[in-house]
């Protein structure tokens, strides 16, 4: 990813308290850990707490301010996968977030890549083959290989029991994993998948 659009790194952001999901069974501070161990092992991935320090429900368009608060001279790329694309038309302020940031899209595995109409209509107007460094507004789109996972397969092969279960571990980074069975993390969650 970084060698593709010559990134000098990329942040992770935990989703503190989102507004458009399910409560992720598992309290801010423990996945904040849990981030923090997953990017320590890759120079060019960063753990931010942006949203942590902030009150209220994480929304994108929000996160994208403080950045730019923070860093008025940067030109921001927002990295996404196809199927959250698929429903920005149902974020908070949606419109305003292409003049906060670039958009490269990941094209995910198992996921259609069917989009709404507005979505369609936003693409065809500020969808471009590469990125120009020096603008915001652009989307990009970006088919590398990809694992299909998802958070939501992750905490089912960690509450799943039994020879069908998939082992959490292959799914997990090593430190992740071993934070997860030491806290005891995810354990009742059979009723929240």
């Amino acid at each position: 990813m970084c060698d593709a659009f010559d990134l000098r790194e990329v942040r992770l952001i935990l989703s503190a308290r989102p507004g458009h999901r399910r409560d992720p069974g598992v309290n801010a501070e423990h996945r904040w850990e849990m981030l923090k161990l997953a990017c320590a092992e890759h120079p060019k991935l960063v753990a931010d707490d942006i949203e942590l320090s902030r009150p209220g429900e994480s929304f994108t368009v929000r996160t994208l301010e403080d950045v730019h608060g923070a860093h008025p001279d940067a030109v921001v790329c927002w990295i996404l996968g196809q199927d959250s694309f698929a429903t920005l038309g149902s974020w908070y302020q949606w419109h305003r977030i292409l003049d906060l940031a670039n958009l490269i899209v990941l094209e995910r595995p198992g996921h259609a890549s069917d989009e709404p109409i507005g979505i369609g209509e936003l693409c065809r107007l500020h969808e471009v083959d590469e990125l120009r460094p020096d603008r915001q507004g652009q989307i990009v789109r970006l088919a590398i290989p990809m694992l299909e996972i998802s958070s939501t397969k992750i905490r089912s092969a960690l509450v799943q029991r039994g020879a069908n279960a998939r082992d959490p571990h292959d799914l997990l980074a090593n430190p992740v994993y071993t934070y997860i069975r030491q806290h005891q993390l995810y354990q009742n969650l059979e009723k929240a998948i």
